[in-house]
């Protein structure tokens, strides 16, 4: 199951071990993402303050539990030029 292109609201600032929460924008369903596709998308993610919005690719991380994988993100504040993130 992926999640394309959906926007979210960051809950709290990534924690020490760089897993970050998020919370959608249209159900409030809330996701939280253990695992990133490139270290550029988690060095990106984790200077996101709590309430800063963002859209995001997410793919589950492994087949069971609640954690999710960053595959893209595209924050709010990009230049079109420079919409998607990566490493």
């Amino acid at each position: 199951m992926a999640k394309t292109g959906e926007t979210f609201t960051v809950v709290g600032e990534m924690n020490a071990h760089g897993a970050l929460t998020l919370r959608t924008h249209e159900t409030n369903a809330t996701y939280h993402v253990v695992e990133y596709a490139r270290e550029g998308l988690r060095e990106r993610l984790a200077g996101l303050p709590a309430g800063a919005p963002v859209t995001m690719e997410l793919t589950r991380a492994g087949a069971r539990g609640d954690g999710w994988r960053a595959d893209g993100v595209y924050l709010r504040n990009d230049a079109a030029g420079d919409a998607a993130a990566g490493g």
